[in-house]
């Protein structure tokens, strides 16, 4: 990297400079309002409308264990950074690229004055926007559908970009949009940032480790959830036993093993949390919304959620409205 980017990059700003003075640690409350776990959130780093932003690793103290509600992309520019992941060190070189799920707690050491990263904060919708048009077989896809899930697991993927000049220069460009004089655009940097996604995407080499802490069982679940979850108004056992590769009867028993429910349980449960979405949110008929969620058969619909609810669709829909009423009026009294 140029040398004249890597001396503005070195310049010691406010919060280093309270380090350096004595207070020896990381201020916690520039990047959290959460006073016991320690999630850094986007809303305190990128300004209103940001999808994405840059901001140099802080230095010359441990930064705590600490999660993110945004994908964190890490780019060393200079040194030595060591990441720690479920008590595993990874040291990190010039060149190197850390991308860590909104999942993930790490921490980071004390880092010195020449120990220059750049990270690359990326809003969850716009590193699926971007995510999505690289092939199904890359392992960015795999982590990507891991980062989208509310109960995912903690995953990593290191890359280096030693050697290779088009995602080099690709790193230059984002270094110079954070301490560069001229204002870079967004839409400069969502191409910046898609193009990089892309080259880790189609050049394996580039990776050096990844790590996903689940076991196959977990991996099998997430697989029948994600499943049942997106596709549940045409979903069939055969049919996700034939995507899985697996013969329907194992299926079925590890369904039962994995998840506490039958197939046909789950699928029931996936079919009537979408009915009663649709009766709360819309004005939808309730034979459209039969419809939309998979069944043909309105009375066994019917029959089905008088025993969950005790009442039919329309009342329950009739009496939720009511219930709303009443709490409008309570709050303009």
């Amino acid at each position: 990297m140029r040398e004249d980017l890597l001396s503005r990059l070195a310049l010691i700003n406010e919060e280093e400079r309270r380090i350096l003075d004595g207070e020896h640690k990381v201020n916690k409350r520039l990047y959290t309002a959460f006073a016991k776990e320690f999630i850094v959130n986007s809303h305190r780093l990128m300004q209103e409308g940001e999808q994405i932003a840059l901001r140099r690793h802080t230095r010359f103290a441990d930064f705590p264990a600490h999660g993110h509600n945004y994908v964190e992309m890490t780019y060393v520019a200079s040194g030595t950074v060591t990441h720690v992941i479920k008590h595993r060190e990874i040291k990190m070189h010039a060149g190197d690229v850390l991308l860590l799920n909104r999942h993930t707690q790490h921490s980071v050491r004390k880092t010195g004055e020449r120990d220059l990263a750049v990270n690359v904060m990326l809003a969850t919708e716009c590193f699926h926007s971007l995510a999505s048009a690289l092939p199904p077989a890359s392992p960015l896809s795999s982590f990507m559908a891991e980062n989208i899930r509310s109960n995912g697991e903690p995953e990593y993927m290191l890359f280096s970009t030693e050697g290779v000049p088009p995602l080099e220069n690709l790193f230059e460009n984002l270094t110079y949009a954070l301490v560069g004089n001229d204002v870079t655009g967004m839409d400069t940097l969502k191409a910046t940032v898609a193009l990089i996604l892309r080259y880790f995407g189609e050049l394996p080499e580039c990776m050096i480790s990844a790590a996903r802490h689940r076991s196959d069982a977990e991996l099998l679940q997430a697989r029948i959830e994600d499943y049942l979850s997106t596709d549940f108004r045409t979903a069939t056992l055969s049919e996700l036993a034939d995507k899985l590769g697996l013969s329907v009867p194992y299926l079925s028993k590890r369904v039962r093993e994995l998840c506490g429910f039958t197939f046909s349980q789950l699928l029931q449960e996936e079919r009537f949390k979408e009915a009663i979405r649709l009766l709360k949110e819309t004005d939808l008929p309730v034979g459209d919304i039969i419809i939309a969620v998979g069944y043909e058969n309105t009375s066994f619909f019917h029959n089905q959620f008088k025993e969950r609810y005790y009442c039919s669709p329309f009342r329950w829909r009739r009496n939720l409205r009511f219930q709303q009423e009443n709490e409008e009026l309570g709050v303009k009294k």
